[in-house]
């Protein structure tokens, strides 16, 4: 059964509102997936990055601390004193208390605790409190000399160990520790005592401990131990080994888990972690809002469209009902045309008042671009620059103030012939003789202006009939005058120009060569942008440009209006410097007959 027109145009029109809908829901959907995806990678990273530059600024306050005190003269001396038996540990802090002092106001060290002792158990301490009757007795005990051989002290630099409970104090506090060798004052390659720089766990907990759940951090030293957290985890190992291939990446065992890893100071890697889990749960209300408001506007549209299709086709329908009831003693449609003056009644008429116009409008079209075609080619023709009449005239006015008759006569002389040749509109192509003549007499002019300055040579091929041959009028003096224009704008003379002419039947070719400065390949691009332009508006291109602007783009144009697409045109950058523009055109029959 065939469908109503309404209907079938209904569901045409909501079968292609319907998929170009889902197509932009589904489009705009994954562009969307995919941003917040990246933005929550690139927050992950940048949290890693945060959060490794305060480890690293918290371990360098540290570093910095136990180098400038094992450094220290007073501390060094104090200590180098401390060899001796009578020494104790009231000594080390009457020698140090000004120097540990200093250290400890500036550098709010009172968040650490700086220790210094040596393997005789002389102690001082200053920052976070001690227990010093545990102190007492950990220095005076026979296994104090043993201990302190084990600790991870790496000579010369700075070393961290893991964090344990505190030396100190006996509690159950967790501390991470940082160890400087002190060198003997007038041996330096004596190491003498220990500088331990001790932070609590909580600082770094701080750090690594976000207030979301969503993100873990981990902590490693340079060996790859878990340092932060202290217990033991299951993906510990793993983390650390994907952390070392990239430094960001999944887990694909662990629920991919997505991580992002930094290396700070002394080897430390802090690699953080997050689930996809989380990335879902930003992601997948965004999606889930812009699918209810994709279909939200679906469905107004669908209705709209059905009652836009009923009104659009009620009078189709009425139509169609009323030409169903014509018969042979009903020769008339049963219409009011009065409710469709536009659409029913003028139908007919219309289309053929259109088509009756439009074969007239074809017509006055061809002659108009006949017309156009050969307004544009006496405009290009007509193009000449005034700055070389300017320049001409003022050289005429130069010598006069010499004297120079002889000379003053060759350059009118030049100027007529060139002004008579330019004139003659109703010509559009010449010989090449009469070509050669004309760019000789503008050459000659150049010559009067700039005397020995610059050297210009013919070569024309023994095969070309210079007087037969026929090619568009001004082809060859504007190539020259570019070079003049251009080429030799910025380059001192000695200036010379080559002009060479031969034949490739069924082809023509002339190239204008000179020393100049070369053209650059982007503008060699935008003259070629300016020709393509010209050639698809010409009649605006005339009007547009200033009389003496056209230049290479007349010639080109002028050719290519001739020839079409069977012109040859190159510009080349010369090895030596300088610039060759060739170009080409088709022989014309009644010479290769000839």
């Amino acid at each position: 059964m065939q469908l109503p027109f309404q209907k079938k145009l209904f569901l045409t029109i909501s079968v292609f509102i319907v998929g170009l809908m889902l197509v932009c829901i589904s489009a705009f959907s994954i562009f969307t997936y995919k941003n917040l995806y990246q933005q929550s990678i690139q927050s992950l990273n940048q949290l890693s990055e945060r959060t490794g530059s305060e480890l690293q600024t918290l371990f360098a306050d540290m570093d910095d601390l136990a180098l400038y005190a094992s450094t220290n003269p007073e501390i060094r001396s104090a200590f180098t004193n401390a060899k001796a038996e009578s020494y104790t540990d009231s000594d080390l802090s009457k020698e140090t208390v000004q120097t540990l002092t200093s250290i400890s106001i500036p550098n709010s060290s009172s968040h650490y605790r700086i220790s210094l002792y040596n393997k005789r158990g002389i102690f001082t301490s200053i920052g976070i409190p001690y227990n010093k009757k545990l102190t007492a007795d950990k220095l005076s005990s026979p296994d104090f000399p043993l201990w302190y051989e084990t600790l991870p002290v790496e000579r010369g630099c700075a070393s961290f160990s893991e964090f344990h409970p505190d030396f100190w104090s006996g509690s159950n506090t967790l501390y991470i520790s940082l160890f400087r060798e002190i060198f003997d004052k007038s041996f330096s390659a004596n190491a003498t005592a220990l500088i331990e720089i001790q932070c609590p766990y909580s600082k770094v907990q701080t750090i690594l401990n976000f207030h979301s759940g969503n993100y873990s951090g981990y902590l490693y030293n340079k060996n790859g131990a878990l340092i932060y957290p202290t217990s033991p985890q299951e993906l510990s190992s793993s983390l650390y080994e994907a952390s070392k291939e990239a430094s960001q990446g999944y887990l694909p065992n662990h629920s991919r888990l997505f991580y992002s890893s930094t290396d700070i100071l002394h080897g430390f890697r802090i690699v953080l972690v997050q689930s996809e889990k989380h990335i879902w749960q930003i992601i997948l209300p965004q999606i889930l809002t812009i699918l209810f408001m994709g279909l939200t506007a679906l469905f107004f549209c669908i209705v709209v469209l059905f009652y836009v299709t009923k009104r659009a086709t009620r009078p189709l329908r009425d139509l169609t009902a009323s030409v169903k009831q014509v018969s042979y003693s009903n020769l008339s449609l049963e219409l009011e045309f009065s409710d469709y003056p536009d659409e029913i009644s003028s139908l007919n008429e219309a289309f053929e008042k259109m088509f009756y116009r439009l074969r007239q409008s074809m017509d006055e079209v061809v002659k108009m671009q006949a017309c156009e075609m050969r307004a544009n080619m006496v405009a290009l023709q007509a193009q000449m620059d005034p700055h070389f009449l300017y320049n001409t005239l003022t050289v005429i006015k130069a010598l006069s103030r010499e004297g120079n008759t002889r000379q003053i006569s060759l350059t009118c002389n030049y100027l007529v012939r060139m002004l008579r040749y330019i004139s003659a509109y109703d010509e559009h192509s010449t010989s090449l003789k009469q070509e050669l003549s004309h760019t000789e007499n503008y050459l000659n002019l150049m010559k009067i202006r700039y005397e020995d300055q610059f050297t210009y040579s013919f070569s024309i091929d023994s095969t070309v009939e210079t007087a037969n041959l026929m090619l568009p009028k001004l082809t060859l003096q504007p190539l020259v005058e570019n070079c003049f224009q251009h080429g030799f704008k910025s380059v001192a003379p000695p200036w010379n120009i080559r002009i060479r002419f031969w034949l490739e039947a069924p082809h023509w070719f002339v190239s204008v060569t000179d020393n100049g400065a070369g053209i650059s390949p982007e503008k060699k691009q935008e003259l070629l942008s300016k020709i393509s332009e010209f050639l698809s508006h010409p009649s605006d291109s005339i009007l547009s440009m200033k009389i003496g602007g056209m230049g290479l783009i007349n010639t080109v144009a002028r050719l290519q209006l001739k020839y079409k697409d069977q012109i040859s045109f190159e510009i080349v950058n010369l090895p030596e410097g300088g610039t060759s523009i060739i170009l080409g055109g088709i022989l014309e029959d009644e010479y290769l007959c000839d």
